[in-house]
């Protein structure tokens, strides 16, 4: 299972569109899946979608998350007024400083 943000940018002045997470996670991007979406929109006017995607490695991962996002984005799709910016794994800065920092002694 690996963690994939997707950010997005409106072009114009527009909301997402209702069901937007739950047409995401119906899209078929076999051998993955996308297995549940999160939207976060804590930057105005730049939403990051969490997405939890079932694959085989995080290369496949990562395809599979922007196919399904481009799909939804497409012109005739749901949120056609939407563009992808990125969509690559989440980097948790948090855990990769526990690494560098060894073990924990008493």
């Amino acid at each position: 299972m690996y963690l994939i943000h997707a950010r997005l940018r409106a072009k114009g002045e527009v909301s997402l569109p209702e069901r937007f997470e739950e047409e995401i996670c119906r899209q078929e991007v076999e051998p993955a899946s996308i297995e549940h979406v999160v939207l976060h929109d804590d930057l105005p006017g730049i939403p990051v979608l969490g997405l939890f995607v079932a694959a085989r490695n995080l290369v496949e991962a990562e395809r599979a998350a922007e196919t399904a996002c481009l799909r939804v984005l497409m012109p005739e799709g749901l949120a056609a007024s939407w563009e992808l910016v990125t969509c690559e794994a989440a980097f948790v800065a948090e855990f990769y400083k526990r690494l560098l920092a060894g073990p924990q002694c008493p």
